[in-house]
């Protein structure tokens, strides 16, 4: 019974968390776009946005096709400048940025040959390609966009707020600035606030509030799986891909909050969801070998660990759960046990891998069992 006990603590400290999703720093419009000269990709310039009433200043560099991308632009009008590495501005242009009839995303062709002469503000204009002229609006239309802004910058504030206090692990800090976010959007398809939601609370052990929140969050990012709510081109972790992604991650999260509030049975289904939708299962997949095994449900450890090698052999423990799941289901005869087919090889697997690893003595313990040395 003592030794059972160890191998309960042992397996629940080797439980391993997902890591946390990675969400936008900014909301806003994204712009993307391409830069070439004479028709070929021009790569490694700097693309420079200036908002001609704020100042307001965004930047990027070109990749080897040419292409750019800014996320988090406010609308307006703005000044576009393509500058080399030496610093020369290779181009200019004057160009608008607003919502329309249209969700797409704005995109930008630029053509330093055709559209630009050595910078020419009036050509640049009257050469513009993909992108419109700016419009001419009226003070109501002024005035919403100005409200829009006004209320992007607040989201911002807000989710810069609660990245700073998670860096520094300042989770009620992180909390608050995280509720007050979600609450200023409730209808949000950001699943990734909720998972930081979950991720701080957690931290700070209210495990209730984190099982609850990583509930919202998977809601919201099932709907984006399921498409019955369409990706938001604004928000690049709305795709069905890193929507399912993400709420693997929440469920695997979800999962060690039940374990820390003892509800094994939540953990469970938890990790069992995970492992169904994550396009990545191995660690729900071991998280469930590890957890069944504790909870006495050895063949269903022992499937479970079958699933978490297939995906990665390379995970010790998994081969120790999986060898020992297989042990705990075998039989007592003439003072020797016998154990179903494989249960040797998971062992040795294990050792192979791990040759000094903490379930050595418990790998050497079963062999005497089985009347191997």
């Amino acid at each position: 019974m003592k030794r059972n006990r160890i191998i309960l603590a042992l397996a629940i400290g080797l439980l391993t968390l997902a890591s946390s999703a990675a969400w936008s720093q900014t909301i806003g419009a994204p712009v993307e776009g391409t830069v070439s000269q004479e028709g070929q990709p021009l790569a490694g310039v700097q693309i420079i946005f200036t908002n001609t009433d704020s100042g307001k200043v965004l930047k990027d560099k070109t990749d080897k096709l040419g292409k750019f991308s800014i996320i988090g632009v406010p609308y307006g009008n703005y000044e576009i400048q393509v500058v080399s590495g030496s610093g020369e501005k290779l181009f200019k242009r004057i160009t608008g940025i607003f919502p329309g009839a249209s969700s797409d995303i704005p995109k930008i062709t630029i053509d330093i040959t055709k559209d630009s002469q050595a910078g020419d503000l009036a050509s640049a204009v009257a050469g513009m390609s993909a992108d419109k002229a700016p419009p001419k609006l009226t003070k109501e239309e002024l005035a919403k966009i100005k409200a829009d802004n006004d209320k992007l910058a607040g989201l911002n504030t807000l989710i810069s707020q609660a990245q700073t206090a998670m860096q520094a692990q300042n989770w009620s800090g992180a909390e608050g600035a995280l509720k007050q976010l979600i609450a200023a959007a409730p209808d949000t398809n950001r699943w990734e606030f909720y998972k930081a939601l979950g991720d701080a609370q957690k931290n700070s052990r209210e495990f209730q509030d984190a099982v609850k929140t990583y509930a919202k969050g998977i809601e919201v990012g099932q709907a984006l799986v399921s498409g019955s709510v369409p990706p938001d081109p604004k928000n690049p972790n709305s795709t069905p891909a890193a929507a399912k992604s993400g709420v693997g991650r929440m469920l695997t999260s979800q999962g060690n909050a039940y374990l820390s509030l003892e509800n094994v049975d939540g953990a469970i289904a938890s990790f069992k969801k995970a492992a169904e939708i994550d396009p990545n299962p191995a660690i729900a997949y071991y998280n469930l070998c590890a957890v069944e095994f504790n909870g006495g449900k050895f063949a269903d450890a022992a499937a479970a660990c079958d699933k978490s090698i297939a995906t990665d052999a390379t995970k010790a423990e998994a081969w120790f759960f999986k060898g020992a799941a297989l042990y705990k289901t075998g039989k007592m005869e003439n003072g020797k046990q016998t154990v179903p087919p494989g249960t040797a090889d998971a062992l040795n697997k294990y050792l192979q891998i791990d040759p000094n690893g903490v379930h050595v003595s418990e790998v050497k313990v079963m062999f005497l069992g089985m009347g191997q040395k």
